[in-house]
């Protein structure tokens, strides 16, 4: 379970997910969060616009950790890597469309993991 999900009972992420889908219709609300190798992010909610790629909210976070370059990382919803290219309107819709009973909250939660691409050289 999220830590995020831990933190705010289900009526709590509801309502704050409606308060901000009704201020801001062009944007999707994103809660992301670290694999304990990365380290912590600042935040973890961001409001994302529909026409921004998986790329761009990639590099907005990568911007908030300290990652050694030879690592790369990567976002994960619901164990599947997402596609960098693909737009974050494109992925909210689909999990909103597929996956109803556990999208209740009306979030996408991403998780972010780190690999070490390119390998040590000594």
């Amino acid at each position: 379970m999220s830590s995020y999900k831990k933190k705010f009972s289900l009526n709590q992420r509801v309502s704050e997910s409606n308060r901000i889908l009704v201020k801001y219709p062009s944007h999707v609300p994103v809660i992301v969060e670290c694999d304990k190798k990365i380290g912590v992010l600042n935040k973890q909610k961001f409001l994302v616009p529909n026409d921004v790629s998986v790329s761009h909210l990639l590099i907005s976070v990568r911007k908030q950790i300290s990652l050694d370059k030879s690592k790369s990382i990567f976002m994960f919803c619901d164990n599947m890597i997402l596609c960098p290219t693909v737009m974050m309107s494109q992925i909210y819709s689909n999990f909103l469309r597929n996956k109803k009973d556990e999208f209740e909250d009306k979030f996408l939660y991403i998780n972010i993991s780190a690999e070490n691409t390119f390998g040590n050289y000594l």
